[in-house]
């Protein structure tokens, strides 16, 4: 998909974040409140359990279908709707029921290996951490935050604080696209910055 593509299905539909956990939690709604994507803040989706938020937790596409098809999303200009998956890995399978494939478009944006690359980025370690997984194949990116000091890497309120600096955060996504391997057609979390 083209870069002008996938852009339109941000800028010219609502927009339903689904992210799977609370690191991309916490990123995306410092994103949000500090209004740097290139979504629309008017056509972000509300959670539907949440409406307070403009991201969901439900990761399911079923489940995603059923609590969020029964609004119109042509309204308003928009073109409709696209689910905005924030995921680890490109494997994880996504597929709407059948009912509902013509009625949204999606996008995944990939933070493989795990969302915590961001950490090792904002952190300046990630020369380090290419020393320590070259020697241990198996040790994760959270494993090696706790490790670099980074006890509470996994936790909502460390999460919210650490991710709040907006330029931290918005450097430390670049970083981590400069140095990230990806296909031709896979999106990261900074083909969603203005």
């Amino acid at each position: 998909m083209k870069s002008d593509e996938w852009r339109e299905l941000l800028q010219k539909r609502f927009v339903l974040f689904s992210v799977e956990g609370t690191a991309e939690a916490e990123i995306m709604q410092s994103l949000i409140s500090h209004d740097a994507l290139v979504v629309p803040k008017n056509r972000l989706v509300s959670d539907f359990d949440y409406p307070e938020r403009f991201y969901t937790r439900t990761r399911k596409a079923k489940d995603i279908a059923s609590r969020y098809f029964r609004t119109n999303y042509c309204t308003d200009g928009a073109e409709g709707l696209t689910i905005a998956r924030i995921t680890d890995t490109p494997t994880a399978k996504f597929e709407l029921p059948r009912t509902a494939r013509d009625l949204a478009a999606v996008l995944s944006f990939y933070t493989k290996p795990e969302i915590e690359m961001l950490a090792i980025h904002r952190e300046g370690a990630y020369r380090d951490w290419l020393k320590a997984s070259a020697k241990d194949r198996s040790l994760r990116p959270s494993e090696f935050c706790k490790s670099i000091g980074l006890r509470s890497i996994k936790e909502a309120d460390f999460l919210r604080v650490y991710w709040g600096d907006i330029d931290e955060l918005i450097s430390a996504i670049k970083q981590y696209a400069a140095n990230a391997r990806r296909g031709s057609d896979e999106l990261l979390l900074v083909d969603l910055l203005r």
